[in-house]
């Protein structure tokens, strides 16, 4: 199983304006070649077919291969006006994976304040079979994930329910992306299945993984920032995934993926509250520079090699 690593870690470098060469040289120089490519709305417009041109040929120069990519994040559900933008937004992202090269495409399911799981399962099967054509006619697998915390109307809480949402789309194109933090939430509160139940529950519908750390569900004002904390593994004595369990029942479904860390590494601090000095926003410390970023990053994916190798899973 090779190590595999999300591009949504680079995105504020990109933002800042950095040379996307230099970034991803940056990315490939910690140890990682293959990338879950963060695909951003700004390469939906105009120039899609320029942007996924220009992403291809940068994945082929810097020997960089996207083995899943994920699509921007609208919630296509949220109230009656949200399901056509959204569906015109993945549309647009499984024709950006098909001119790219990327082979799957992870889609998040919507839902809302309210629905029962009734109606939750009704309306995202609907959706994701409008998708049917699109993914039809481009050749690209669409990988459902299980979201959610267990306050939100979310009703993808164990492998079991997973797996009934991709049986129920009814497609061969239609897979599962398993998201080992979102799932410890669930978890952590034994209201879903434990972290191999869930994995073998999936079985060959099982195309890709996000791996992340967290510290299981508590109620807080603001749970986004600190139950979904998408950590690396062992970076908190409070942590609670169970990797034996995960890296057991992968190796026992024959899973044939990467294992793809969907953690932040050092990450700018969006979340804390303003300092100003002499009438400024001093912002100094808000965000390492890159080559500190690439030197954590690499820790990664070491403590991934130690984890693959521990199951005799490790390719490089």
């Amino acid at each position: 199983m090779k190590l595999c690593l999300t591009s949504s870690v680079v995105a504020p470098y990109l933002r800042d304006g950095e040379d996307p060469r230099a970034v991803f040289r940056a990315f490939r120089e910690t140890g990682f070649r293959c990338v879950d490519f963060e695909i951003r709305s700004g390469y939906l417009g105009e120039d899609l077919e320029e942007q996924a041109a220009f992403w291809k040929d940068l994945m082929q120069e810097l020997d960089l291969t996207v083995t899943q990519s994920h699509a921007p994040m609208p919630n296509p559900l949220q109230d009656a006006g949200a399901l056509e933008p959204a569906l015109d937004c993945m549309r647009k992202s499984i024709r950006f994976c098909a001119l790219a090269g990327f082979p799957n495409l992870v889609i998040h399911p919507g839902a809302r304040n309210g629905n029962t799981r009734d109606e939750f399962f009704e309306r995202n099967v609907a959706f994701y079979q409008a998708l049917i054509p699109t993914a039809e006619e481009y050749g690209v697998t669409v990988l459902i994930e299980n979201i959610g915390q267990y306050m939100d109307p979310y009703f993808l809480w164990s492998g079991k329910d997973l797996l009934e949402m991709v049986e129920r789309v009814g497609h061969p194109l239609f897979r599962a992306c398993w998201d080992i933090g979102h799932a410890n939430h669930f978890e952590y509160l034994h209201v879903g299945g434990t972290p191999y139940e869930n994995i073998t529950a999936l079985g060959d519908k099982l195309v890709a993984i996000h791996a992340h750390e967290n510290v299981g569900f508590f109620p807080d004002p603001n749970p986004t920032k600190r139950m979904d904390m998408h950590m690396m593994p062992y970076s908190s004595y409070y942590s609670s995934v169970n990797w034996d369990a995960v890296l057991q029942g992968l190796k026992d479904v024959g899973y044939t993926g990467t294992f793809n860390f969907e953690s932040t590494t050092p990450s700018p601090q969006t979340g804390r509250p303003e300092f100003r000095y002499g009438g400024q926003v001093v912002r100094t410390l808000e965000k390492v520079p890159l080559q500190v970023w690439k030197s954590v990053t690499a820790s990664l994916y070491e403590i991934g090699r130690f984890m693959l190798e521990s199951y005799g899973l490790y390719e490089e």
